[in-house]
C-alpha cells in the first residue's frame, strides 16, 4: 500500500486493543503493540506487529512508544486489584497527557464510555470523564473520545456461576435494558477513526449497540447454545461486592462497578444517537453469545484469561 503509516496501540493484548491492532495490520500499517507481557502479545507479533513491552505507569516508556507515530489508540486497561481504582485511572491519564507533547503525538483515539459527558454519571463512567478532561487539556493533541454504550464482554464477569450452576447471576435485573457493544466493533471503529483522519481538535463519537437486550433474553440464547436451560438470578450489590473482593478485586473497583450496575438497572430505552458509518456496530448479541460466550462457558481456561475487568490475574494481585 502507498499510505503505510505507524500507529501505537496501548493495552494491545486486551479485547479492544487486540481487535484494533489486527484491523490496522490487515490494512498494512505498522503497529506498535504496547503491553506488559510478551507472551500475551505473541499472536499480534506473529501477525506482524512490533512488540513494545513496558508499563503504562512508566512515562519514558509511553513517550518512546508514541514518538514518531501517526496516531495512537489510548486505553486505560482494567486494574481491578488497585487499592484506589480512580487514582490509578488518573495516574495513567496523567502519563498519557505528559507523553503526548513531549513525543510530538498529534492524533489519538481514547476509548471512553457513553455518558462520560454527563456530570450526573457515577461509577466507572465518572472515571472515564476524568480521563477525557486530562486529554482535552493537552496542547496540540487532536483526540476523539470513542464512547461505546457498554461492552458485551461484561458477561465474562458472570462466567463462574454460568459454568458451575447454569445461572446468569448479577445485581442487574432480568428485564433491564442493556445497550452493549462487542469489543471487536469498538476496536475496529477506533482503527477506522485513526486511519480515516476523523480527528480534529477534540471530538466525541458515540458507538451505540446494534439493539438493546435483557438478561432474560441472553439467558435464553445461552441455553440454546448449551442445549440446557440457563436461569437469571438477581442478587444484591452488597453480595456482589463481597464476591468480587473474595476473588481479589479491590473495594473501590467493586464499589464503582456496582454503582454502574445500579445505573444500568435504572436506565430505560436509550434515545436515538448520532451514528456515523465509522461507528456503526454490526456484531449482534446473537453473534457474541454463539461465537464468544458459549465457548468461554465450555472452556476449561481460567476466567481471568477472558477478562481481568473483575477477576485479576495472580500477577496483578501481587502488584496491587
Amino acid at each position: 500500500m502507498t499510505d503505510r503509516r505507524i500507529f501505537a496501540v496501548t493495552a494491545a493484548s486486551g479485547h479492544v486493543g487486540g481487535y484494533a491492532a489486527r484491523a490496522l495490520l490487515e490494512q498494512g500499517h505498522v503497529v506498535r503493540a504496547m503491553g506488559r507481557h510478551m507472551g500475551r502479545l505473541q499472536g499480534l507479533v506473529d501477525s506482524g506487529a512490533e512488540p513494545w513491552i513496558g508499563d503504562l505507569h512508566d512515562a519514558s516508556y509511553v513517550e518512546k512508544a508514541v514518538t514518531g507515530v501517526d496516531g495512537a489508540l489510548l486505553i486505560v486497561p482494567p486494574h481491578p486489584a488497585a487499592v484506589d481504582f480512580q487514582a490509578y485511572q488518573n495516574e495513567i491519564a496523567a502519563v498519557f497527557a505528559a507523553a503526548a507533547p513531549r513525543s510530538g503525538l498529534k492524533q489519538a483515539v481514547f476509548i471512553s464510555v457513553l455518558g462520560a459527558s454527563d456530570d450526573r454519571a457515577g461509577g466507572l463512567i465518572a472515571g472515564h470523564a476524568d480521563i477525557e478532561r486530562h486529554l482535552n487539556g493537552v496542547p496540540g493533541l487532536n483526540v476523539v473520545h470513542l464512547r461505546p454504550s457498554g461492552f458485551m464482554e461484561f458477561f465474562y464477569y458472570l462466567l463462574k456461576p454460568l459454568r458451575e450452576e447454569g445461572v446468569l447471576r448479577s445485581p442487574i435485573g432480568p428485564h433491564a435494558n442493556l445497550e452493549l457493544v462487542a469489543a471487536r466493533d469498538v476496536g475496529r471503529s477506533a482503527a477506522a477513526i485513526l486511519v480515516e483522519g476523523h480527528i480534529r481538535n477534540v471530538g466525541f463519537f458515540d458507538l451505540p449497540a446494534v439493539r438493546s437486550v435483557t438478561l432474560s433474553e441472553v439467558a435464553r440464547l445461552i441455553g440454546q447454545g448449551l442445549g440446557r436451560p440457563v436461569t437469571v438470578e438477581q442478587y444484591t450489590h452488597e453480595e456482589d461486592i463481597r464476591d468480587l473482593m473474595a476473588a481479589g478485586t479491590g473495594k473501590t473497583f467493586a464499589t464503582m462497578l456496582n454503582e454502574t450496575w445500579a445505573m444500568m438497572n435504572a436506565m430505560g430505552e436509550m434515545p436515538p444517537l448520532d451514528v456515523r458509518p465509522v461507528t456503526a456496530a454490526t456484531y449482534s448479541i446473537e453473534d457474541f453469545v454463539k461465537n464468544d460466550l458459549v465457548p468461554a462457558i465450555l472452556s476449561s481456561r481460567p476466567i481471568s484469561d477472558f477478562s481481568t475487568a473483575t477477576r485479576p490475574r495472580p500477577a496483578e494481585l501481587e502488584a496491587a
